[in-house]
């Protein structure tokens, strides 16, 4: 059965964001399923997220103070993400910085410059200049997360932190077939670009002369190891005395004298006899698995690629455009993503669990916002440990290809997991960070209707709260039995705030409140 406007509206903010409140989905269906489209894709309309100021002190300690700290810096740089995700006016923005960071996956793990990763945080979100170091808001030319993808390959390619990540900052001239080291040339290829082979045609998209010979035209970039008013490398450098200025053979051209050949060629490149080009199909790939289904079909993958290249007179490279051509309806991409096979059938990861949850239980009705996550250290502790036994801790994505996506977050370990950090969050007090639930109840106006037992209406709204579907008669009827289930040698005050949290943690567990 096709999706109605409420469910594609609903469909939209939970994939091309975290989630949406009913008041937010009520006001959504209000302005219509274009006007949210165009919300989204243009975020610049809305304020960004302001930085931490503790994590911008952080980055000007010197390197001995900054290493004492570098746990707590972690912990309350992954709070602040996900406090990011959770309240930002613009989900797209920051789902998008989720994507990069699970495509270009760097990890502190191999940093020894663990500030460098908030840099590469902040450089997908658009607002890092790795020229000058500066971070800025947004940052004048920066094409992540929607712009350009020529560009963002440039961009990426002089991160700080992926310099160091994958090598890239010890490369230097060798000889005329390849430079000192191809860590970053391969993954840029293999990873980050278009893959081993191409996604439609299944033929490989390159040799490995044309890794080795990308590697020559990548030596000399490096970080400076020091730079006036920064305590650690953060700037860009061009060292040509270490650098091969060519000519290199690269996917079947001959040319150049820097790197910019070689992104040149790799977004232009198509395999003998295809239309598409072969990052075309590799972003539209990922993209749609991202955003949609796993697996999508070829003449989804063809479509955006299409756009991709510019194929229909848009501009080439731009991920916009091809986010366009997901979330507006009236194409063939667009009614796949709108689709009974892509709706409320894809598993949450564990960060869009955990965004999701405090969202929605942290809505705030009097300010139409959700207030997040509190800083608090019994919270910070509890996203740490949560992050890690679900399977996704941020900022260390488990190898150079990233975290694997859909039913390979599910396992009884990280389900287990995910129960015992919706229980916790639960049990922790207001005062420790914790989640106001009296507030939400009161302001939901479920009050008389508990103290009159009227168990069904709780359970209604909590399912549209949190599973945004009816439940079943069957839960239904389970949840009211819940309900009212005495607790022996309880209060009747405490009673109600028991009940309460244990029916939030009894839905949050069940596997409506996994699908997103």
């Amino acid at each position: 059965m096709p999706l109605d406007e409420y469910d594609k509206i609903a469909h939209l903010l939970r994939r091309a964001g975290f989630t949406a409140h009913p008041d937010e989905l009520e006001a959504a269906t209000a302005r219509g399923l274009q006007a949210v489209v165009e919300d989204l894709l243009n975020f610049e309309r809305f304020p960004d997220v302001p930085p931490d100021p503790e994590i911008l002190a952080a980055l000007d300690q010197s390197q001995d103070t900054f290493n004492r700290m570098r746990g707590d810096f972690l912990n309350r740089l992954t709070r602040w993400w996900l406090h990011a995700m959770a309240t930002t006016p613009r989900p797209l923005q920051e789902k998008m910085v989720l994507f990069w960071h699970g495509l270009f996956a760097t990890s502190v793990a191999g940093l020894e410059f663990w500030q460098q990763i908030y840099l590469q945080n902040e450089n997908f979100r658009g607002n890092f200049d790795p020229d000058t170091g500066q971070l800025l808001r947004p940052a004048p030319g920066n094409p992540f997360p929607v712009g350009n993808f020529r560009r963002m390959l440039e961009y990426l390619s002089k991160d700080p932190a992926m310099l160091y990540w994958l090598d890239n900052q010890f490369n230097v001239k060798k000889n005329n077939e390849v430079g000192s080291n191809e860590n970053y040339a391969r993954e840029l290829h293999e990873l980050f670009s278009m893959g081993v082979e191409d996604v439609v045609a299944k033929v490989p998209n390159y040799t490995e002369r044309d890794i080795r010979q990308a590697s020559r035209a990548l030596t000399g970039w490096r970080v400076l190891p020091r730079s006036a008013n920064f305590t650690f490398p953060r700037v860009f450098s061009f060292d040509p005395t270490r650098h091969d200025f060519g000519p290199y053979e690269h996917l079947g051209k001959r040319g150049g004298n820097n790197a910019d050949f070689i992104f040149d060629n790799i977004v232009r490149h198509r395999n003998p006899g295809q239309k598409q080009s072969a990052v075309g199909r590799f972003l539209g790939y990922r993209l749609f698995t991202f955003f949609g289904y796993e697996d999508p079909e070829p003449e989804i993958i063809n479509a955006l690629a299409d756009v991709f290249d510019g194929a229909h007179g848009g501009e080439p490279f731009n991920i916009r455009n091809m986010l366009r051509t997901i979330f507006t309806p009236g194409n063939l991409v667009s009614e796949a993503f709108y689709s009974e096979r892509a709706f409320r059938a894809r598993v949450k990861s564990p960060t869009e669990y955990v965004v999701s949850l405090v969202r929605l239980l942290t809505f705030d009705r009097a300010t139409s916002r959700p207030e997040g996550i509190s800083s608090s250290s019994a919270v910070m502790r509890l996203l740490s440990n949560g992050m890690v036994q679900m399977g996704q801790q941020l900022f260390a994505p488990p190898d150079v290809s990233g975290w694997r996506e859909g039913l390979a977050w599910i396992s009884t370990t990280s389900v287990l997991a995910r129960f015992n950090f919706a229980n916790d969050i639960l049990a922790l007090q207001v005062n420790q960070g914790g989640i106001d639930l009296t507030r939400l109840m009161t302001q939901a106006r479920l009050q008389e209707a508990l103290q009159q037992r009227r168990y069904g209406e709780v359970v209604d709204f909590l399912a549209r709260l949190l599973w945004q579907i009816p439940p079943s008669a069957e839960a239904r009827e389970a949840l009211i039995g819940y309900l009212q289930a005495p607790i022996p040698n309880t209060s009747e005050s405490t009673l109600v705030s028991q009940k309460i949290r244990g029916l939030i943690h009894l839905m949050l567990a069940a596997p409506d409140f996994q699908l997103s």
